[in-house]
């Protein structure tokens, strides 16, 4: 037996509700499985289905089309079997942001079970006693029931035909300048494709002044168009661009309009803000297409939470699903109105003489880096603390009072509130005193170098320019004016002055004059940046973008140019052609995804640009996952490479571990600066190995030579057989740095065994250079002593030949030579007088060997050891051939 509590679960709460509404809520009871004919007919009458079982389902509809339905139902029981019982009661239909919907009804009726059906019967509540009154054909039958009863059965007068009220106009309006030869042509081809659409359909259409109007009846008529339309559109850009041309697309309920000229300016809707290329309806008819069709929400609709809310539809495919999984960032009070985009703020809810840009701050600073540190929940809340602060607001000036409190916050409201009116901060009155100070083309260089203030009075006039009495602010700007004819300073607050008066042509010839006479680029930027936004508000949006696209080229650092031409695009409903400069302009800075989804706006192009941004984030969240891995590896990675007290390698930790932490925010900008610091330290790693390989090999090549010289020095040691120890470190150096030299330090291993080896041989080196200057001394002193022995052994052998052959001669043959007496005296102490002369020679002798010694000795070391060297090789080389 079916019972309503079986489909409780699929009647959630819902947190975020976007429409709800009052209606007819319709149980549909049936007996095996559920008749198509009956589905269909529900279908037809605009019947919602809610929630569906085994056997049963519970539908909803907006107006008394239940009873029309089941009606017509009955109609066609009596000639065919169905096994249907319905139930019409009131209900409250709820559907949420995401597409989720449910159904709120009395709670007692959960508790009523029913049995199978046995054939067709149609009953409502007795609440609907009126309603069913009003309904031609329908009235109550009284027999088996009394009059108190909950349920009462329906009776059908079968000769009424119980049609479907529902019927529409379709009207569409192509975008851009009639008078354009590129629109003639785009329109032409375009209405080609069209046509044949509308007569494969069979639908009478009607064209007058670029509008093309027809009705639709029924709701499979609606369907099958709404279908069909979007099919060709699609196609079109797909396989013949030049066919396509962007139309705004209505299609509204007939009540009180007529098929005929006068259709467009009947229909209550600004054409210049819909969406081109996806029909718009209310939220009712969308609701009813919705089997097959995304919904899309206005993000500014002037109420909330109703279904006569405008709303667009589009076919189901995975760009335009990222318009409604993306957060909807408007504060329905604080960018919601009448009245054109505020020039200062864009928002439509003031004009710029009461825009509170005029009173904020002069300048933000981190507002972006700020935002970026939000999730999407954080996002929504800052948004959802500033519809709740405008709520409780009373009057415009209460909402200033909040706005102006909220702004000093530091919490998701203060941000995102910062956030709205940050976006157009160039193009305010509060940024006037940066640029007549700025002189860097860099706006962050900018602001960190700005000049003095001079003593020209049109600075009091600046600070008193938003609180003085408007008839005083006129006099003295017409006195300076006067003076001072030519200063840009005066000439842009003139032009401030005619936008708050609603006379934009002077305020962008004021700011033409301003751009002539300011002396400096930055300022010339900002003139032509203020024309630019002039020309927006005056819907020129082809000279704006175009002077937006110059003012870019000429100033590639400032970025709000770039996306004022975005702006443009989208406004002017040329979005798909926004598209490709709007991902360009992300890629190169994130802040404008974010920037792109709270801009007010951007409302024309919503769902393509919300499409386009979801692939983004759906890209940049799926490359964040990589990246996160990645950089746990370069983590990993780090001791491969490096020891563990190396200096560089501490610091790429420390940058991998913020950048590790950030990846807890789900924020798109905080994504990308995952992605691109990743790049960084993946390219500053690789570059610190390029270089330190280079540096290793270099100081490897000079051990190589100081070990070079060790060998030259210890080769030539007279005790060779005490250099053991020595010669055993001395070939384990050898044979590091020779692999050291021959190795590729581009391999973690390799570089982090040279990094080890750099350090283990240059203690080696200093070990061994101490030891060799010891050895060097013993090798000197040994030469030393032996070319002073050899000296001093011919000296005293020319000594002793001297005193004992030559002095004995003299002795025989001296007398006969004329030195008798000098013989004789050495005849009577010869002995004694050969002593005295070994002594005296010896001393002679060792003192003449060690000053010539000294004095020659190194010349005397470098042959012996050249001559050594000399040997050595020879020797070699003698090997070398012989094993050869």
């Amino acid at each position: 037996m079916p019972t309503l509590e079986a489909l409780r679960p699929q009647l959630v709460e819902l947190s975020d509700v976007r429409v709800q509404a009052d209606g007819f809520a319709l149980r549909v009871i049936w007996l095996g499985s559920a008749n198509p004919v009956a589905i269909q007919t529900l279908e037809d009458y605009g019947g919602i289905n809610i929630a569906e079982g085994e056997s049963q389902a519970l539908w909803f509809f907006f107006s008394s089309d239940a009873l029309l339905a089941g009606a017509r139902l009955a109609v066609w029981a009596r000639f065919n079997p169905l096994f249907l019982h319905l139930y019409v009661f009131p209900g409250r239909f709820q559907a949420a942001r995401g597409g989720e919907k449910t159904l709120i009804f009395d709670e007692s009726i959960m508790l009523e079970d029913v049995p199978p059906p046995d054939g067709f019967q149609i009953k409502a509540h007795a609440a609907l006693g009126e309603t069913v009154a009003a309904v031609p054909g329908l009235s109550f039958k009284e027999k088996n029931e009394g009059k108190e009863a909950v349920w009462r059965l329906l009776d059908v007068d079968a000769r009424l035909p119980y049609q479907s009220p529902l019927s529409w106009y379709v009207v569409i309006h192509p975008l851009g300048n009639p008078v354009d030869r590129t629109f003639m042509t785009g329109w032409r081809e375009f209405f080609a494709q069209l046509e044949a659409v509308l007569q494969r359909n069979k639908f009478r259409f009607f064209l007058h002044d670029n509008f093309l109007m027809f009705p639709l009846d029924g709701i499979n008529q609606a369907r099958n168009w709404c279908r069909d339309f979007l099919h060709l559109i699609a196609r079109l850009k797909s396989d013949s661009p030049a066919q396509y041309w962007p139309c705004a697309s209505v299609i509204r309920e007939r009540k009180g309009l007529s098929l005929n000229e006068d259709l467009p300016a009947k229909i209550a809707v600004e054409w210049d803000l819909l969406v081109p290329d996806y029909p718009h309806m209310s939220m009712r008819i969308a609701l009813m297409l919705d089997k097959e069709f995304s919904v899309h929400e206005t993000r500014f609709a002037p109420s909330r939470q109703s279904p006569d809310d405008w709303a667009s539809i589009s076919l189901p495919d995975a760009r335009n699903t990222g318009a409604s999984l993306l957060p909807q960032l408007a504060p329905v009070g604080l960018v919601s109105g009448s009245q054109p985009h505020c020039f200062y703020c864009g928002q439509r809810s003031h004009g710029p003489a009461d825009c509170p840009t005029k009173k904020m701050d002069p300048m933000q600073t981190g507002v972006w880096p700020k935002v970026a540190r939000l999730d999407f929940t954080g996002m929504l809340a800052g948004v959802k603390g500033i519809e709740k602060g405008l709520e409780n607001a009373v009057s415009w000036e209460g909402k200033e009072t909040f706005i102006t409190a909220a702004m000093r916050e530091d919490n998701e409201t203060g941000v995102i509130l910062n956030a709205f009116y940050d976006i157009t901060w160039p193009v305010q009155l509060r940024a006037v005193n940066f640029f007549w100070r700025a002189r860097s083309k860099d706006l962050q260089k900018a602001a960190k170098n700005l000049a003095g203030q001079d003593n020209s009075p049109v600075w009091a006039l600046l600070e008193e320019f938003s609180s003085k009495e408007k008839e005083i602010l006129d006099s003295e700007l017409q006195t300076l004016a006067i003076k001072n004819p030519k200063d840009y300073r005066v000439l842009s607050l003139r032009a401030f002055r005619a936008v708050e008066l609603a006379d934009l042509e002077k305020a962008e010839k004021l700011w033409k004059e301003t751009e002539y006479s300011a002396p400096h680029p930055i300022v010339q930027a900002w003139a032509a940046l203020l024309q630019g936004r002039a020309l927006e508000c005056q819907g020129r949006f082809s000279e704006a973008a175009s002077l937006f696209e110059q003012i870019y080229r000429a100033n590639p650092a400032l970025h709000d140019a770039a996306y004022r031409r975005i702006v443009c695009l989208v406004k002017s409903g040329f979005t798909e052609n926004a598209l490709p400069l709007l991902v360009s302009l992300i890629e190169s800075n994130g802040h404008f995804f974010n920037k792109a989804l709270l801009d007010p706006e951007l409302e024309r192009g919503y769902i393509q640009i919300a499409g386009c941004l979801y692939g983004l984030w759906t890209a940049m969240s799926a490359r964040a996952v990589e990246e996160k891995l990645t950089l746990s590896r370069l983590r990993e990675e780090l001791g491969l490479w490096f020891l563990p007290d190396n200096k560089f390698a501490a610091g790429i930790a420390e940058r991998i571990d913020k950048l590790l932490a950030i990846t807890s925010i789900k924020n798109y900008v905080a994504f990308q600066t995952l992605a691109s610091g990743r790049a960084h330290i993946e390219k500053d790693i690789q570059a610190h190995v390029v270089q330190e390989a280079r540096l290793y090999k270099s100081r490897f090549k000079l051990f190589s030579q100081r070990l070079k010289v060790i060998h030259d020095e210890s080769a030539w040691f007279p005790f060779p057989r005490t250099l053991v120890e020595f010669n055993k470190s001395y070939n384990e150096g050898v044979q590091n740095i020779n692999w050291a030299l021959t190795a590729n330090f581009h391999s973690p291993e390799t570089f982090r065994k040279a990094q080890s080896l750099l350090k283990g041989e240059g203690e080696r080196l200093k070990k061994l250079e101490n030891r060799m200057r010891f050895l060097r001394v013993v090798r000197d002193s040994t030469i030393f002593l032996l070319t002073m022995a050899e000296t001093f052994l011919w000296l005293e052998i020319s000594g002793i030949i001297l005193i004992f052959v030559v002095l004995p001669i003299f002795i025989i043959y001296g007398d006969k030579i004329g030195f008798a007496d000098v013989v004789n005296m050495l005849a009577a102490d010869r002995w004694q007088v050969q002593k005295a002369l070994f002594v005296l020679l010896s001393v002679l002798a060792f003192g003449a060997a060690s000053l010539r010694t000294i004095l020659r000795f190194e010349s005397i070391r470098d042959k012996i050891l050249r001559k050594a060297m000399d040997n050595t090789t020879k020797t070699t080389q003698k090997r070398g051939k012989k094993a050869g």
